[in-house]
């Protein structure tokens, strides 16, 4: 089964917009930020298309949780396994835009938790995956100018002004977003980041289980955001084994995730989703062939 190039193939790099390398770096974890209107009332003609070009494009509070939220949320499950975020390969290259989008999205989602774990070195070499993998996505200066600066401050452990750093990305993600033409690639990269932080948080959560903490995995309209985002791909797409696996897999764990319904996840129903997340991930960042078939296939 052939995939059309245009959906499984790597863009040619100069057809991406310079201005949208903040957003393919830290904006898209699970997403980027909330909207903020700027635009005085005399504007209200402009503002309106805008936010009809941001539904368009699909930002919206699923697709665009603050990043600050995002890290106090991170914050509460840890200690997170660091084992995992180690075990990233995180100069690994692919072949298709489909799996590049969610291995860059893995790498922002590492740096979050890297950060929350104030691990100095670990930070450099996040910066520095960052901009080699950016180039790979065909992003500009701008990534490479805010990569840096995360290595700076990660060499001074400046971890305050880090995350500041993340935070104070906001108004250029919004409107980097704006200018986005490619709203599957935006989608995968942070469904990439999504998957992964569900990953390092159902393995914390396995590891030392707490009712509050099993509570903090439920977010099943953000899974039934993602999972309505895979179904639209295109359909040659969307029949290949990879994305198969995973929709039908991000299906089990909201279904797992719903009939906790009034109640914490049970351990054994962590345990589930785990386990399911584990061979998401090991999916998304194995080998495949040109039709989307998985090459060594997860346990």
């Amino acid at each position: 089964m052939d995939i059309p190039s245009e959906i499984w193939q790597l863009p040619p790099i100069r057809s991406m917009n310079h201005r949208l390398s903040l957003l393919l770096t830290f904006g898209l974890l699970t997403g980027i930020l909330p909207v903020q209107a700027q635009f005085e009332a005399s504007g209200d003609l402009e503002q309106g298309s805008e936010d009809h070009m941001r539904e368009e494009l699909g930002v919206n509070e699923l697709t665009a949780p603050a990043i600050q939220k995002l890290l106090l949320e991170l914050d509460s499950f840890r200690p997170i396994p660091m084992e995992i975020v180690e075990a990233n390969n995180r100069d690994a290259t692919f072949p298709n835009r489909f799996q590049t989008a969610m291995h860059f999205g893995s790498l922002v989602a590492d740096g979050f938790v890297i950060v929350i774990a104030e691990r100095r070195q670990d930070i450099q070499n996040i910066g520095r995956s960052l901009i080699r993998q950016s180039r790979a996505l065909g992003v500009g200066d701008h990534l490479l100018n805010r990569s840096k600066s995360l290595i700076d401050l990660g060499d001074s452990g400046s971890w305050m002004d880090l995350r500041q750093e993340l935070i104070a990305t906001q108004s250029d993600i919004e409107d980097a977003m704006i200018q986005l033409r490619d709203e599957e690639m935006a989608h995968l990269i942070s469904f990439g980041g999504w998957l992964r932080g569900f990953q390092l948080a159902t393995n914390a959560t396995a590891a030392n289980y707490t009712p509050a903490r099993a509570e903090g995995l439920k977010k099943v309209d953000v899974m039934d955001y993602f999972i309505d985002r895979l179904e639209t791909l295109n359909p040659r797409l969307t029949r290949t084994e990879l994305v198969t696996l995973l929709t039908s897999n991000l299906k089990t764990i909201r279904a797992i995730a719903a009939q906790a319904d009034g109640r914490p996840a049970s351990p054994s129903e962590v345990e589930q989703m785990r386990d399911l997340a584990n061979t998401m991930e090991k999916a998304a960042m194995s080998p495949v062939d040109d039709a989307g078939n998985i090459l060594n296939t997860p346990q």
